[in-house]
């Protein structure tokens, strides 16, 4: 056969030419924990940036070579994806070309052996009138015939395609190199420039350190959240504190990282070639003249693959009517219409092939000329190239250890503050306030000198005050000094209901009467035995509580909660302090035990409904100018330490004058909103809490006319405050003073409490 191989080879400038050799020469070939979560992310954002500066600098070495040296090998980058990308839109086009030049001709072969007259339509005419025996003899010759002419354009395609191939990866190495070249050209053109070297921040051979430098400012942000989320939580609860400027800014600062991260990846070269441009005149970026290149070939190839689609619907109806002429003329089951269609794909391959064969050479002389001519322009620039290097290299270095410090200088001083914060919790008296006075008791006086290191006390040495000289002398076991620990006081007139309401909170949570999401243990305190007298006196006796003392700091009564936090449960100590009623409405700034009273994590101030207004306005508003003084709040600026506005006795609200007939249905009417809010009188979530509060808030008009107290809350706290209607006795025999005729059932006890934990950061109940 006459069919002939095409192979490749170079000259000896290096062009590639074509060679032709008979086929069958050569055989074909064959085929062939939370913490260390956090801690994994701080250190991939510490360690990984040094790791791409090594890649980084290791790659930056191999883009410099002189003239005597073969082009590049194809790397996978920008360059090699630009060079792709053309290089294979161009096989394209030549592929169609000599797939329609192929189908047109073959078109009017076709249509012309159909016609009447024609030889291939008379051989077919003949054969359907000879007879059966003759017709299948001629049949049979005409298959084996056809076997070794297919074996030898299948070999022919095959080898063919192969050369292709190879002639492909030769000129996509050589292109790549080029795209190189001319990015790499304009870079050094570019770099000479301010701009170009300011530049070179957003090049994509930056990109791994922005994307390492957010995953290590994320990781260490997020560490310290969880550290800190108390504190953030205390910091955005609350009503005009949701407005989270704190939350906005950092969720900003993250953003713009981010952002500067994805345009590096997505567009980074974009980005770096738009500023090298800058003073450049009317030069432009060699990307642009790739990009149009590569487009005019892609609307040439569109074209083709138009002209293609309308050449197969003219094709098809007539190789389909040929196909039927031939199987009709030759005998039952013969093969020859499959191997006609074998060979016909064959020749369509070989032709392709060869069209490619024919396109690819002058292209590949093409690019080694323009890489010869881009070697020696960039010889000429083989100082400016250096420098540029230099500089891509020092500002990569200074990067990646700006990255890697900011990092690592971020994880110290983490680290340093939880431990400050560690140690002055533990150092801290949660009576006075004391910082460094916490000072072991003798083990001897313990326990016989045998007690365990947890269960040994720790006793406050610090003077509150001179004159007359006290001594703290507070004691607690030195188990509970790392514990995180909030201090509420009580505050408000004398026989408010302040101590009936902690001890009848003392006793329903000793006997468990608190909702099962609620985790709490008991903690012996020194107020914990005086509390339980108080609680035999109300239970058994049916007498109310005694004044409280007011000669000292009292001892705070310590309750142990667990809160529900999804990001990590914790423990939390409350100490509630039960001051009597004459430091909130006697004593002035200047008495240690008003300003103690008003240092507190939150505060439980109560109203009494059974009381007139003037004295408790007085009472809220010396509060709230002290408070002012002693955390140094301007006029018009908020504190973020929340209020629960506790209403004790509303069981006692039936006797009063504005409850008796002729007084309006606006107690009736508050006690059925009570239980339309939450008719079981047990679910602790805000929705219950906030509806109470609504409720209280619309009688107080009624019980106190004309005193705004939202208004003069509002003023200091800002949202963070709310109503707690309350009675320590019940609300079965409303307006009853004898406890001896009542049924002691406590209502509403627990969600001040459990608020003001809420308002600081510890989450205790599921619906809050």
């Amino acid at each position: 056969m006459g069919t002939l191989k095409i192979g490749v080879s170079s000259d000896e400038q290096g062009d590639v030419i074509a060679v032709t050799e008979p086929i069958g020469t050569r055989k074909p070939g064959r085929w062939s924990g939370r913490r260390a979560v956090w801690v994994a992310l701080v250190l991939a954002g510490v360690l990984l940036p040094g790791l791409a500066l090594r890649a980084e600098s290791e790659q930056g070495t191999t883009a410099t070579r002189t003239e005597e040296e073969s082009p590049l090998p194809p790397k996978r980058g920008d360059a090699a994806d630009l060079a792709e990308r053309y290089v294979d839109n161009f096989m394209l086009r030549a592929r169609l070309k000599a797939e329609n030049d192929f189908l047109t001709r073959e078109g009017e072969r076709v249509k012309m052996a159909g016609q009447s007259g024609s030889p291939g339509r008379g051989l077919l005419d003949e054969l359907q009138w000879t007879n059966p025996a003759t017709r299948l003899a001629l049949a049979r010759v005409l298959q084996e015939n056809a076997k070794p002419l297919l074996g030898d354009v299948e070999l022919s395609a095959t080898q063919l395609n192969e050369q292709v191939r190879q002639l492909r990866d030769h000129w996509l190495s050589l292109r790549t190199a080029v795209d190189r070249d001319r990015l790499l050209l304009f870079e050094l053109k570019g770099s000479l420039r301010i701009a170009g070297q300011l530049a070179s921040l957003l090049s994509v051979d930056k990109r791994w350190f922005w994307l390492f430098g957010v995953i290590a400012i994320a990781g260490l942000l997020g560490v310290a959240f969880h550290e800190r989320r108390h504190e953030i939580r205390r910091l955005l609860n609350g009503g005009r504190a949701r407005a989270m400027r704190l939350s906005k800014f950092l969720t900003v600062a993250l953003a713009i990282l981010a952002m500067m991260t994805l345009a590096t990846f997505i567009m980074g070269d974009r980005i770096y070639e738009s500023l090298l441009t800058v003073g450049s005149g009317d030069e432009t970026s060699p990307r642009g003249a790739i990009a149009a290149e590569t487009a005019a070939v892609k609307e040439e190839v569109k074209t083709l693959q138009d002209q293609r689609a309308t050449l197969d619907q003219q094709y098809l109806p007539a190789e389909a009517a040929w196909r039927k002429m031939l199987t009709d003329s030759l005998p039952p089951g013969t093969p020859l219409a499959s191997q006609w269609k074998t060979f016909r794909r064959g020749v369509f391959e070989i032709n392709s092939a060869l069209a490619l064969l024919e396109a690819l050479p002058p292209a590949i002389h093409a690019d080694a000329v323009a890489l010869k001519e881009l070697n020696a322009d960039l010889g000429t620039h083989a100082e400016d190239e250096a420098r540029y290097l230099r500089i891509k290299a020092w500002i990569r270095g200074a990067l990646g250890l700006a990255l890697v410090g900011l990092a690592a200088a971020g994880g110290v001083l983490f680290w340093r503050g939880v431990r400050q914060r560690r140690e002055v919790a533990a150092n801290t008296c949660p009576l006075c306030l004391g910082a460094n006075k916490l000072q072991p008791l003798p083990v001897r006086a313990e326990s016989g000198g045998n007690a365990h290191a947890g269960s040994r006390l720790v006793q406050c040495k610090n003077i509150i005050s001179r004159q007359p000289h006290e001594e703290c002398g507070y004691t607690f076991l030195s188990a509970y000094r790392p514990m995180e620990k909030v201090c509420f006081p009580t505050l408000g007139i004398p026989q408010a209901g302040k101590t009936h309401w902690l001890t009848m909170l003392y006793w329903e949570l000793n006997r468990g009467n608190y909702p099962k999401s609620v985790q709490f243990e008991k903690i012996k305190s020194q107020s914990s035995e005086d509390f339980d007298i108080i609680v035999e006196e109300i239970l058994n006796a049916r007498i109310g509580t005694a004044a409280t003392q007011r000669e000292r700091i009292p001892h705070p009564l310590v309750f142990n909660f667990q809160d529900r936090d999804a990001l990590g449960r914790s423990n939390v100590l409350v100490n509630i302090f039960d001051y009597s009623g004459e430091v909130t409405s006697d004593m002035g700034v200047e008495d240690y035990r008003r300003r103690r009273a008003l240092e507190g994590d939150g505060f439980l101030f109560f109203l009494d409904p059974t009381y007139p207004s003037e004295p408790q306005a007085k009472a809220l508003a010396d509060f709230r100018e002290d408070l002012r003084l002693i955390k140094g709040i301007k006029t018009g600026r908020h504190t973020r330490t929340p209020v629960a506005l506790c209403v004790s006795k509303i069981d006692m609200m039936a006797s009063q004058a504005y409850a008796l007939p002729g007084g309006g249905d606006a107690v009736e009417r508050f006690y059925r909103e009570l239980g339309e809010v939450d008719p079981t009188g047990e679910a602790i979530t805000m929705r219950v809490i906030e509806g109470r509060s609504r409720a209280m808030a619309r009688l107080r008009e009624t019980i106190w006319p004309g005193w705004q107290i939202e208004r003069q809350i509002d003023d200091l706290f800002g949202g963070r405050y709310l109503f707690f209607p309350l009675t320590p006795v019940g609300l079965d025999g409303r307006g009853e003073s004898d406890l001896s005729l009542r049924t002691i059932s406590p209502f509403g006890l627990l969600e001040p409490m459990v608020w003001l934990l809420q308002m600081n950061g510890y989450p205790i109940c599921p619906g809050l």
